[in-house]
């Protein structure tokens, strides 16, 4: 009987431990097979992070091409713009009138549009849409020299804010000029309006004249003008074309009432090679104050 009974117990056993064997098979096998599957995900997941990454790459290499590329034409199509501006400057004539240096004083009849006395103070403003003022400019003759053939005015021109107080208080910003006058035409000098600006260094400036007759009519035309103006590696070119007096008529400003001819021009522009045109109606007047 007993050993029967151990014969049993020990059969137990042996099924019992066959099963946990199974067992512990079945699920070494089946953490086998869940480590195999997340290798693959894996796998498949950091291959397909790489694919997108390289897609990214090339993308991102083709649209910097293209910026390049369209950079390089931008820098292209500047040069030829200012180029082309250049040339039209050039190709105009500069002949400004040959002036003494004798201190001369004319009478005011001998050209409208500017006062003739040394010391003479003109003062321009600018207002905004609302009527608010936005700068100022202060020009004061002086010098006047020539003589009645020929004579020239020398101005100082301040830039000024809204206030009237230096645009820039710790460089101010100020440019001596001169404009020549003969037979009866005023020559706006470019080399002189834009060559001598004070506190701007390294500027070099040239270009052809604008003429303005003292007796401008409604519907007269004016010679082309032109200006070049060079800083650094900055250049600027304007050139002045269909130039044309529009109308004449009275204006009234705080200094007083003034005879005035509304001029109508064309001006293509290129600064730095961007081109940019435009037409612009300008008015042309005399008076100022001592």
């Amino acid at each position: 009987m007993l050993v029967v009974t151990l014969t049993i117990v020990c059969n137990s056993a042996n099924a019992q431990f066959g099963r946990n064997a199974v067992q512990r098979g079945i699920e070494r096998a089946v953490e086998k097979k869940a480590e195999e599957k997340a290798e693959e995900v894996a796998s498949d997941a950091i291959d397909k992070a790489f694919e997108n990454a390289e897609e990214e790459r090339r993308k991102g290499e083709a649209e910097a091409e293209r910026g390049l590329n369209a950079a390089a034409e931008a820098i292209e199509d500047a040069q030829r713009n200012q180029e082309e501006a250049d040339a039209q400057v050039a190709a105009m004539p500069d002949k400004i009138p040959e002036v003494s240096n004798t201190p001369y004083t004319p009478s005011e009849g001998e050209f409208a549009f500017f006062a003739m006395k040394q010391g003479a103070v003109q003062e321009f403003v600018t207002k905004d849409a609302k009527g608010k003022i936005t700068d100022q400019t202060r020009n004061t003759i002086t010098a006047i020299t020539g003589d009645k053939n020929a004579f020239a005015i020398a101005y100082q021109s301040e830039i000024l804010d809204a206030k009237g107080q230096p645009a820039n208080k710790d460089n101010p910003l100020i440019l001596n000029f001169r404009v020549m006058v003969k037979d009866g035409l005023l020559y706006l000098d470019m080399n002189g309006m834009f060559g001598a600006i004070e506190g701007i260094d390294n500027m070099q400036a040239s270009g052809t004249a604008m003429k303005i007759p003292s007796n401008l009519s409604v519907g007269q035309r004016l010679d082309d003008a032109s200006a070049k103006v060079k800083i650094g590696f900055i250049n600027c070119s304007a050139v002045m074309t269909e130039i044309e007096c529009v109308a004449v008529e009275d204006v009234t400003v705080e200094a007083g009432t003034f005879r005035a001819c509304k001029v109508s021009q064309k001006v293509n522009a290129a600064a730095m090679g961007i081109q940019r045109l435009t037409r612009k109606s300008c008015g042309e007047g005399g008076g100022g104050h001592a």
